[in-house]
């Protein structure tokens, strides 16, 4: 990749950041030791969406990871919620396998699983709720008969190779020059 990186920038592109697709086998997954403690601490539970939420989890996009609205929108289904104690929601996660309609399953295989657009509310991150949806959905996907499954357009790497993840494909994004 620095050899890529030094081209597009001689070429007047600028480096803007950089992402990384991560996978694992999710076959007999167990999530690490104490993965949920610290979101249970924080008296949040889990659940996947029923369709009545939906407009819930909209209005929860919008307001804190709007670009992420039209993929949440277009699920339907496969959306895990986490909500605090009040009932509020704290973070939202989309999942879909086996069989997710992935460019990857050529190479991940029919029994492909996804997870993507992960996301805790700003004043609640750094509780463990990230952790707790990654894993769960690990764990969902698991028993429905998932394998392989991807991550993909993600930014934290130490965040998904504790909830047993490893890098699969790095990218190095350009920004096209003026």
């Amino acid at each position: 990749m620095p050899g890529a990186i030094a081209f597009f920038t001689a070429q007047g592109w600028r480096h803007s950041y950089d992402t990384l697709d991560l996978v694992t086998d999710l076959a007999g997954y167990q999530p690490p030791a104490g993965a949920g403690r610290r979101a249970a601490g924080a008296a949040v539970s889990l659940a996947l969406a029923s369709g009545d939420e939906l407009a819930e989890v909209l209005a929860f996009e919008a307001a804190a990871f709007p670009q992420w609205v039209r993929w949440f929108a277009a699920a339907g289904e496969g959306i895990l919620i986490a909500r605090d104690s009040a009932g509020t929601i704290a973070g939202t996660l989309l999942l879909d396998g086996p069989g997710a309609a992935t460019v990857f399953a050529p190479m991940l295989g029919p029994a492909a699983g996804t997870i993507g657009c992960v996301g805790v509310a700003p004043p609640l991150q750094g509780r463990g709720i990230g952790t707790a949806l990654v894993t769960r959905a690990s764990q969902l996907l698991s028993q429905a008969g998932t394998r392989a499954c991807h991550i993909g357009w993600a930014s934290s790497e130490a965040f998904y190779r504790y909830a047993g993840y490893q890098p699969w494909r790095r990218y190095a994004m350009f920004d096209v020059p003026a």
